[in-house]
């Protein structure tokens, strides 16, 4: 009889941890924005990511029941962005090098996706902020970027659904960084 409570709560203790299991890091992969003509002639720059945003995780999911699950990315996502801004950087023509004279800096603010998760349907709310920092020697350019968003769907929250939220948004402020005229024109003038 003893044998049969021991192994009865060895079960309902393995059911709970395995319910418990955080989720697998979710992996971002947003898409660089390749100009048609290359315009920047090889010109040398050192391309940097700094995050500084106050949380670790990417998304938050909560369910209503005092207890918030957080899902990690799989790398960092100033890394990620760094990543997609090397190829997109590339792609105009620059040279990426640690030895260039002219750098540019990503500091990520925010990163995160909200979840509230309920009984037939779930509220996304994603988020992305960063600065750009441009030093060369002739001075310096600094702007912000951000990219909000919001949906509403029936079921759950899958983590496909969050790493394509925040992959959109992104996309959507690499997009807005390889069509800013002012960057664009201080890049030109001053590397």
């Amino acid at each position: 009889m003893i044998k049969k409570y021991v192994i009865l709560a060895s079960t309902l203790i393995l059911s709970a941890c395995a319910a418990t299991q955080p989720p697998p890091p979710l992996t971002l992969t947003p898409t660089a924005v390749f100009t048609s003509k290359p315009w920047a002639n090889h010109k040398a720059l050192n391309l940097t990511s700094v995050d500084k945003a106050p949380n670790r995780y990417i998304a938050a999911i909560d369910s209503g029941t005092e207890n918030v699950q957080v899902i990690q990315p799989q790398q960092p996502v100033s890394t990620t962005l760094r990543q997609a801004l090397t190829q997109q950087l590339s792609g105009q023509g620059f040279r990426m090098t640690d030895n260039a004279t002219s750098t540019m800096v990503i500091t990520v603010e925010k990163a995160l996706v909200t979840v509230k998760q309920k009984l037939v349907k779930y509220n996304m709310h994603s988020e992305l902020q960063l600065t750009l920092t441009v030093n060369t020697p002739d001075g310096q350019f600094i702007k912000r970027y951000s990219g909000r968003s919001s949906r509403e769907d029936a079921l759950k929250a899958s983590p496909k659904d969050i790493a394509t939220s925040m992959n959109k948004l992104m996309d959507s402020v690499l997009n807005e960084i390889a069509s800013d005229s002012e960057l664009n024109k201080y890049l030109k003038e001053n590397i």
